[in-house]
């Protein structure tokens, strides 16, 4: 009994494909958009006479979630590492935003995370989770991008704080000239803070162009794994010849011509450009 209450859940909860799971899905992305809808409602004083109703069905689902959370909970194998899985934080920071009727202070602030309900859409969405999961193989030029940019942003931060302190009245600290350098490598250009003096504006004229060409490279490497996820190969090995490299729409083998399994080379992961990938040679 006790193992088909376990697969039952399995199937509601993790098969996408089948019909229960499908099902539940569909009810929980509409509860999640509902609720959502309701939350903005409630702050709109238009609607403000008609809170009673919007904390009541908040209420409900809320509770909902809870029970979605404790059957996920009760069928992860490694609990632990549901709880603090980033999906597992979501459901657990949605849950605890319900309790922010309770006439408790730090509870109350949690009404804000109603929010995160959005990020919920991720766990019944497969087209996004397979898109994020693509930055995966993207993680040593991230880490290459995000140093570039935390050593430019830090020594323009410091630089400016050393032409400019004392000279110009807007940059009063270092967290004036970090937020200005920020700022201005992003080239959103609020105009909150700029610089007075010669040095400080020949470094502003260099801040400029190293944020361009951070801002570009971020703009490359996204590009290319959105090209690379719905345009790039798929890690799918042909039945016949065992080559393992096909392009998302083929229905052919390109090494010996048999037909593929075009069901399982569309649910296949893109291969990462800079992975090693040997050819197998034509048996």
């Amino acid at each position: 009994m006790k193992e088909k209450i376990h697969a039952a859940l399995v199937d509601l909860l993790m098969n996408h494909e089948s019909r229960a799971g499908r099902m539940f899905g569909h009810l929980l992305l509409t509860l999640i958009a509902l609720s959502t809808l309701s939350f903005a409602l409630e702050n709109t004083d238009m609607f403000r006479e008609y809170w009673y109703f919007f904390k009541v069905f908040d209420q409900t689902v809320i509770g909902f979630f809870a029970v979605e959370y404790v059957m996920r909970l009760m069928i992860a194998p490694r609990k632990w590492k549901f709880i603090f899985s980033p999906l597992g934080l979501v459901d657990l920071l949605v849950v605890l935003s319900g309790l922010s009727h309770l006439n408790i202070a730090f509870l109350r602030g949690l009404r804000l995370l109603h929010i995160l309900q959005l990020l919920k859409v991720l766990r019944y969405s497969d087209f996004l989770l397979n898109f994020l999961r693509s930055f995966v193989h993207y993680k040593h030029e991230f880490q290459i991008l995000g140093t570039s940019f935390l050593v430019v942003w830090m020594m323009s931060g410091l630089g400016a704080y050393l032409l400019e302190h004392g000279f110009n009245p807007e940059i009063l600290s270092l967290a004036d000239s970090l937020w200005w350098s920020l700022v201005t490598m992003a080239t959103v250009g609020y105009g909150d803070v700029v610089p007075i003096t010669m040095g400080g504006k020949a470094l502003a004229g260099v801040v400029i162009i190293l944020g361009v060409a951070t801002m570009s490279v971020l703009t490359a490497i996204i590009t290319r794994i959105f090209l690379d996820h719905f345009f790039g190969k798929r890690l799918h090995t042909c039945e016949f010849c065992h080559f393992p490299h096909h392009d998302h729409d083929s229905k052919f083998c390109k090494n010996c011509g048999n037909q593929l399994d075009v069901k399982k080379l569309q649910e296949a992961s893109v291969v990462a450009p800079h992975h090693d990938h040997s050819v197998v040679a034509k048996k």
